[in-house]
């Protein structure tokens, strides 16, 4: 029999909510208009606040109940999640970088920026280590409808990286110049290491689509996931690229951009399967809200920052366009998403989960 316990079934993708909203206010920023950088200030503090109020739940699980921390981490679905903790701090460091830096001066938004990307870092290895070792060393085969594009979590964290080391190389070219090369190489080695496992994971996930039915419809939301790989990558060859230039490792970028275009049409398809899929499942009997949908939302806000850091560099209508149209489509889903969070949440559907221990039965009284 199901419980509802706010800390033992606190889900370990409570931060994804931090993610996208976090994303969608570096959004608004970069288009820079004053309506919709005031806009994005506004999300930006909802961000901050929300990631707050998840920590506290996160880590009172951790201390008070890890036996239930254990039980997800052996999950093959709920243990590919973990991660968005540390990405969460990654938006909350771009955050800092792209909205907050003018009130916080230079020296105090470097300080805050090192700060999150350290957590953040430690957070994505260790979580990447114990994910990719979970199901390598599992003795059985898993079951398909547990294997879905939540697997490719660790992939996407590691390049999520680069959404905070570029900018921060840039602020430590001007604060600490002696400290760029190491943020650098840490930089393209994130990017390595994530690419690299997106290409191994992602390779036995479409292997199991291509062998096996869809998988259930509760968890189509993960198909979602697969576009955030196209959107990092083209953002982490843009800016990687800006870094070398800079300090003076390449003298001409051109190659990367060309790159980031490949990948940026890659995910043009990407976009497309998603809303397919979602059609076909709407129309077999719809799509079961839960915690898990905002996994559309910041693959949705990495792809639209990816499309306009391309339309930046590639200056012309049909990018400019396209990526304003992701702003409005992103804007709508969060918008839905959010409120349906926040209705469930009253109504405490999302801490709901099976206890370790059965309950003992209670005897009748006598009598």
């Amino acid at each position: 029999m199901d419980e509802k316990h706010a800390i033992k079934h606190f889900a370990p993708g409570w931060f994804a909510v931090v993610m996208g909203t976090g994303g969608l206010a570096n959004i608004l920023c970069l288009w820079g208009t004053p309506a919709l950088r005031t806009l994005g200030m506004g999300i930006a503090a909802l961000a901050g606040a929300a990631y707050v109020a998840v920590l506290v739940p996160w880590l009172l699980r951790w201390i008070h109940h890890f036996e239930y921390v254990r039980r997800d981490l052996h999950h093959p679905v709920a243990s590919n999640f973990f991660v968005t903790m540390p990405v969460a701090t990654v938006i909350l460091g771009t955050n800092l970088h792209l909205i907050w830096s003018p009130f916080l001066g230079p020296e105090r938004t470097f300080a805050l920026m090192v700060a999150c990307w350290a957590v953040a870092i430690a957070g994505v290895a260790f979580f990447t280590v114990v994910t990719t070792f979970r199901f390598i060393r599992a003795e059985a085969p898993p079951a398909p409808e547990t294997m879905n594009f939540s697997w490719i979590m660790a992939p996407i964290a590691n390049m999520a990286l680069l959404l905070l080391g570029n900018p921060l190389c840039g602020r430590a070219l001007q604060l600490r110049p002696h400290w760029c090369p190491t943020i650098f190489v840490m930089n393209g080695a994130m990017l390595g290491i994530g690419f690299f496992l997106f290409l191994f994971i992602g390779a036995i996930i479409f292997v199991r689509l291509a062998q096996h039915p869809l998988p259930p419809a509760e968890t189509t939301p993960t198909f979602g996931i697969f576009l955030s790989a196209a959107g990092l990558a083209v953002s982490g060859l843009l800016d990687l690229g800006a870094s070398a230039r800079a300090l003076g490792i390449l003298e001409e970028t051109a190659l990367l951009a060309i790159g980031a275009a490949a990948v940026w049409g890659f995910g043009m398809w990407i976009l497309a399967l998603i809303l397919v899929i979602c059609v076909h499942q709407l129309r077999r009997g719809g799509i079961p809200f839960s915690l898990g949908w905002w996994a559309f939302v910041f693959p949705l806000a990495a792809y639209t920052i990816g499309s306009q850091k391309l339309a930046a560099r590639f200056p012309t209508l049909l990018t400019r366009g396209y990526a304003a149209a992701l702003t409005v489509l992103l804007a709508a889903l969060w918008a839905y998403i959010l409120v349906n969070t926040l209705r469930a949440l009253a109504r405490g559907t999302l801490f709901v989960g099976k206890p370790l221990v059965p309950a003992p039965l209670t005897e009748e009284p006598s009598g």
